[in-house]
């Protein structure tokens, strides 16, 4: 064998064991393949867990409450119509409520619409940073959107309509990827049958900012909403009265909003976020930023020049026509009179856009030095009042409220990884490492929110327990009368009808054999007139603490029938 075979032959046997030749590479799938399936699921937990646990209050309670009556062009409560109350949730509501128990108030009739309305303008908005390449920015998107206190809560009390605010988001989405089309108007249609003209005046000044003429107005944009408008105005004169429809579409320029101590989180932010009696909304901008918490701080980022050539260069100048829009939305709610609450979604959609940019960028790498530094003090500043906020927490969660003990357990822990990771990125530099931080801290924030917040909230200052205590005296269906209006929620909680009395002589009418229940204050029944029916006490409810005087439960003599017929029992007469 020659010197050439044999280096030939040493050649071949080192070529095959070389290491490198049995190493596995895997290969990972397109960011475009799971960054979707990963916004469905942050979205379904952040906002779906726990989702209808909260008690109704305000605005949703009265959409609960007229869930409960006949469907009409407007809602109706306590028999009566409602001009606040537009026909789209109202249907949405009665429809769940139908499916439901009898008898058995649910939140979630209000509570899921609502919840289905933020994931999908969420998941709008999302998918046209995706359909632009720019995955990152979708998922952190997806954080800011969904981690948000406004998506998280989903109360209408908050002061956002979220069905009407979902298609006018929608109908945005459409209009700023340059395409005013039939399908634009459709949304225009169910933004118009879920909150009147308001939200259609904040698609009109979209229109007039981006001073397009692929994005102006057209037939196919105007025809719908203007043959839906019509079509429900003869359909209100109709079944309910012209008066009806008159003040239906005045209500956003005359409702007035109650001054009243914020008795929740949701209640609070409503206050900031809705006008009073035709006065501009002055507070709409601190309202918006405080429910677009945690993470909404970064839209500031926006007033870096580079980083705005940034948002231009990327997303084809889309970050920057939605800071257009929200400052238009904006400033339109602050000014005009009933726009507040039609444009809270949109500009809060457009507050959390921009940061989600800014948050991209500084997970890039890519901030200046000016913008960098702005970039660690927000960071700073919110990871420090978390902490804070953890240390008192903690205490309660663990010390105080000991039920809540593996929440405050987890709670603690979770503050603990916020401040590790805050730290080292302020050691390092590493900004990525800072909006790791601040995703850890949005988990956090859901997982009190859903623990504590929820339920302590409802049991303390609720009125759901009160309502339900009141309601288990009746069967299903059977009739409550009262000589005013009780407060929403707690009519709701009751889950009977409730009907309105003139005057305590009316009870008798009509006049039949069947027990009739009465729902009064203590004034009301020991001072009951001597020409109305009489009464016989069935129970006594004593209030929560700081929440009025009692309320006493009565009937009529007579028979208690159930609907199939049945007798329950019979009230002998008064004496």
């Amino acid at each position: 064998m020659t010197t050439e075979q044999i280096q030939a032959g040493r050649t071949s046997l080192g070529r095959r064991f070389r290491a490198d030749e049995g190493k596995v590479v895997v290969k990972l799938p397109e960011a475009r393949a799971w960054c979707v399936p990963t916004l469905i699921a942050v979205g379904l937990i952040f906002v779906l867990v726990g989702g209808g646990d909260a008690d109704l209050t305000g605005s949703d309670a009265r959409l609960g409450v007229a869930a409960g009556e006949g469907f009409g062009p407007v809602g109706q409560l306590y028999s009566q119509w409602r001009p606040d109350l537009w026909p789209l949730p109202a249907a949405i509501a009665r429809v769940i409520h139908l499916l439901g128990e009898p008898g058995r108030p649910d939140p979630g009739v209000v509570l899921w619409p609502s919840a289905v309305a933020g994931l999908a303008a969420g998941w709008i908005l999302a998918r046209r940073f995706v359909a632009h390449g720019r995955t990152t920015t979708a998922l952190l998107f997806g954080f800011a959107w969904f981690g948000s206190l406004a998506i998280m809560s989903h109360a209408g009390s908050s002061g956002i309509d979220f069905l009407s605010g979902m298609a006018t988001v929608a109908a945005l989405d459409r209009m700023l990827s340059r395409r005013t089309d039939w399908i634009t108007g459709v949304w225009a249609s169910l933004a118009f049958l879920a909150g009147g003209w308001p939200p259609l005046v904040i698609l009109g000044l979209a229109v007039i900012v981006l001073g397009r003429r692929d994005a102006d107005f057209s037939v196919g944009m105007i025809v719908p909403p203007v043959l839906t408008a019509v079509a429900w105005l003869v359909w209100t004169v109709q079944v309910a009265s012209a008066q009806a429809a008159a003040a239906a579409l005045m209500w956003p320029l005359t409702q007035r909003l109650s001054w009243t101590l914020p008795t929740s989180l949701g209640s609070f932010l409503g206050a900031l976020a809705t006008p009073m009696n035709q006065r501009p909304a002055w507070a709409l901008p601190i309202g918006c930023l405080l429910m677009g918490m945690p993470l909404s701080p970064f839209a500031f980022l926006a007033a870096s020049g580079s980083l705005r050539e940034r948002f231009k260069a990327e997303t084809d100048g889309l970050v920057l026509d939605w800071l257009r829009v929200g400052i238009a939305a904006m400033v339109g709610g602050m000014i005009v009179p009933g726009l507040a609450s039609a444009s809270a979604l949109p500009a809060l959609a457009a507050l959390l856009v921009v940061a989600s940019a800014g948050l991209s960028a500084a997970w890039s790498g890519e901030l200046s030095s000016p913008t960098r530094r702005a970039f660690f003090a927000i960071v700073a500043a919110l990871v420090g009042g978390w902490v804070f906020v953890t240390l008192y927490g903690t205490y309660v969660l663990t010390i105080v409220f000991t039920y809540y003990r593996p929440i405050g357990v987890v709670f603690a822990i979770g503050g603990v990884v916020v401040a590790a990771f805050a730290w080292r990125a302020f050691e390092l530099g590493c900004s990525k490492r800072g909006v790791l931080a601040l995703l850890l801290l949005t988990a956090c924030l859901k997982w009190v929110h859903a623990g504590y917040y929820i339920p302590e909230w409802t049991y303390r200052y609720g009125q759901g327990p009160w309502g339900r205590a009141i309601g288990q005296w009746l069967l299903p269906h059977w009739p409550i009368y009262t000589l005013h209006e009780w407060p929403e929620d707690l009519a709701f909680a009751i889950g009977r009808p409730i009907r309105m009395l003139h005057s305590p002589q009316h009870l008798a009418f009509p006049q039949t054999s069947e027990s009739k229940h009465v729902l009064l204050l203590e004034s009301e029944y020991e001072n009951w007139p001597p020409s109305a029916p009489k009464l016989v006490k069935v129970a006594t409810f004593e209030p929560p603490s700081l929440m009025g005087s009692r309320r006493i439960l009565a009937r009529t003599e007579g028979v208690l029938l159930t609907p199939s017929g049945k007798l329950v029992s019979r009230v002998p007469a008064p004496q």
